[in-house]
């Protein structure tokens, strides 16, 4: 796992053909605001966030956000626990894309 800044985050997003973007907020939360192209899979609810988990393949590249970047680490170690072999958590989560994309 790596924590990245917003800048570095974007850059791998960029980087890959189909990146696996994954949101592990609540339901409520994602639909308030949520990164395009993010998959819902809420660390909160264990027995659905390991059923989105387990479809998704251990060589790609997953990049995991959540409100403030506490919960997405916690994804991001167990994605490490589990064989992921490359993900990253944005640091500020969703907090800090929104700053960031309003600048844009």
């Amino acid at each position: 796992m790596e924590n990245l800044e917003y800048e570095d985050w974007v850059k791998n997003i960029d980087s890959v053909q189909k990146p696996i973007i994954l949101d592990v907020r609540t339901y409520e939360e994602f639909v308030e605001k949520s990164i395009p192209g993010a998959v819902l899979a809420n660390i909160l609810e264990p027995s659905q966030f390991m059923d989105i988990i387990e479809k998704i393949e251990k060589d790609l590249k997953i990049l995991v956000y959540c409100r403030s970047g506490v919960r997405s680490e916690k994804a991001c170690s167990i994605l490490d626990q589990m064989g992921f072999k490359e993900t990253y958590n944005l640091k500020g989560g969703i907090l800090e894309w929104e700053k960031r994309e309003n600048k844009r």
